[in-house]
């Protein structure tokens, strides 16, 4: 507990300022500082976590229903190769500008500029009225319609006229398209700077400074929702989100949280509570397949048995789930779903076997390096539990932290020899061609960083699994695809990550879903973004 100790002396003054008022949710998130600080949602480092309170989507996903909940959009049907959405009528945007189906055809031709995954599949988005937007596809796709119901509308039209009817002209499709006049007009979008953003959403931002910012109840919201405002701390460490959360200061909040940290702090303020929903990410190591002696598969096969999973997750992340040696391209969760009740059946299992390990390692000529992303708690600890196992095992091995965007570029070049990471990722639309494209399509970030000889036949796989609408065909594409991720053992999962999710109930707020409501199954697709809809679902209210 000496670490839970010392982080309680930290002192916790820079919450002070969060309000107390029964009504008002205290949470913390990231933003860029003023004056750099801007409004618009597209350009880098707009809006920041704001994003999840001011705009909405049409409708809100609980994955593990598969429930669509209304938002602005309140009902929709399909015809065809059409998706019609019905809107919701008395909605206005935070400067008074009533809401219409223009706005949604504008936010998504924005969107084109931006490269949205829908344009993959969308042919156009017309305004059939006021009140009606209908999506045509040219491809169909079973994530076609999450795509296109659960997209932030975040451009007013009347707002962007100036945008529109370039973009409008541009050639897409079937045509060539005319990316210098996309990058020209993509240019112009990001250099405008509003100071604040304007959403639909139930609260309007008033204020942002480099240490918080506020957010009040939109009084003209077209639903009734209780709470009067949010109030939101900039997130700098997890180790000052600790403390913070020691002293109460906060309502909800998801770091990365050691064991006797989360125990310390559930200890010490017995109004908090914690949900543990899966995060949809499995994390592990990266193997660069390219470098001595990580280039032979029996030492890969011996690193894979070598590694005690349960211990690293123990360290890295408590709440999660361990690895059962199989690398299978998607999150141990969802593989009976995706891959069937025999998923495992031929697979190799790299259950933990050090004796087994040590007959196929062999000592490198230097010490191996696991390379870490900076400020990622849970996959720093992962590396260093990891560096000393491999030690143990007679592979010396230390740990080097990385600053972000280095850190993914060494990733791409390969200029690492392992490296801890986020594998398998379900994506917001919980489907496994955006898990197994993080390893299989061409150019992503796993592909290239394992090194190992292109694949054109996994591209293709990929590809035909991210149309399928047949459920036979999906299951085949997805085993053809884990038995060749598992064989090559260019990637060791340890965990499935679950978000630690502190809630308290009161003095502010009250009405948090119990720890097995399916509702919390939507904190991987943004936590802030949950909270937000249990306000708007009527479960959040201001403590009595």
């Amino acid at each position: 507990m000496k670490i839970a100790l010392a982080l309680l002396a930290l002192g916790l003054a820079g919450c002070a300022g969060q309000a107390t008022q029964p009504g008002i949710l205290c949470t913390a998130g990231e933003w860029d500082m003023p004056p750099a600080y801007h409004g618009n949602p597209w350009a880098p480092g707009g809006v920041g976590v704001a994003r999840s309170f001011v705009f909405e989507a049409l409708f809100d996903y609980i994955p593990e229903t598969q429930k669509l909940v209304p938002r602005l959009g309140r009902s929709y049907h399909e015809e065809g190769h059409r998706l019609i959405v019905e809107l919701e009528p008395g909605a206005v945007w935070h400067d008074g500008h009533a809401f219409s189906a223009q706005d949604v055809v504008a936010t998504f031709q924005i969107g084109f500029l931006k490269g949205m995954e829908i344009w993959s599949y969308l042919d156009r988005i017309e305004a059939q009225d006021e009140h009606t937007v209908v999506f045509h596809w040219k491809i169909d796709s079973p994530t076609n319609r999450l795509l296109a119901l659960t997209e932030p509308i975040v451009s007013p039209a009347h707002l962007n006229q100036q945008h529109l009817a370039v973009i409008q002209a541009l050639p897409r499709g079937g045509q060539t398209r005319d990316l210098e006049a996309e990058g020209a007009r993509r240019e112009l979008l990001f250099a405008e700077r509003p100071p604040l953003p304007i959403g639909t959403g139930p609260f309007r931002m008033r204020k942002v400074t480099a240490s918080d910012m506020v957010l009040d109840r939109f009084e003209g919201y077209y639903r009734t929702q209780a709470l009067k405002g949010v109030r939101i701390a900039r997130w700098g460490r997890n180790e000052v989100i600790w403390s913070y959360l020691y002293a109460g200061q906060l309502d909800a909040i998801s770091p990365a949280c050691p064991y006797d940290v989360a125990q310390e702090i559930l200890r010490r303020n017995p109004s908090l509570s914690a949900r543990k929903p899966s995060d949809m990410n499995e994390m592990g190591l990266v193997i660069n397949c390219r470098v001595k002696p990580l280039n032979e598969l029996t030492f890969r096969q011996g690193l894979a048995y070598g590694l005690d999973r349960d211990a690293i997750r123990q360290l890295a992340c408590g709440p999660g789930d361990t690895s059962q040696g199989l690398s299978l391209g998607l999150v141990p969760s969802q593989a009976e779903h995706w891959l069937g009740p025999q998923f495992s059946k031929g697979l190799t299992r790299y259950n933990y076997n050090p004796d087994k390990a040590r007959q196929l390692l062999v000592t490198p000529e230097r010490e191996l390096e696991i390379m870490a992303p900076a400020g990622f708690t849970d996959l720093a600890l992962l590396a260093e539990a990891a560096a000393s196992q491999m030690t143990k095992l007679g592979v010396p091995a230390s740990v080097r932290l990385v600053q972000g965007e280095l850190y993914a570029q060494l990733l791409m070049e390969g200029k690492f020899d392992l490296a801890a990471v986020f594998g398998a990722q379900m994506g917001p639309t919980v489907h496994p061609s955006t898990s197994e494209g993080r390893f299989f399509a061409r150019d992503a970030q796993l592909e290239k960083a394992c090194g190992l000889p292109r694949n054109s036949q996994a591209e293709q796989w990929v590809a035909d699994l991210r149309v399928s609408m047949d459920a036979d065909q999906s299951r085949e594409l997805c085993t053809r695809l884990a038995r060749l991720q598992n064989e090559s053992v260019s990637f060791i999962p340890c965990f499935e990550k679950r978000l630690l999710v502190f809630v308290q109930e009161g003095p502010r707020v009250t009405g948090w879903p119990a720890p097995d409501s399916p509702l919390w199954s939507a904190a991987p697709l943004g936590v802030e973004r949950l909270y937000c809809s249990l306000a708007v679902q009527g479960y959040l209210r201001p403590a009595p």
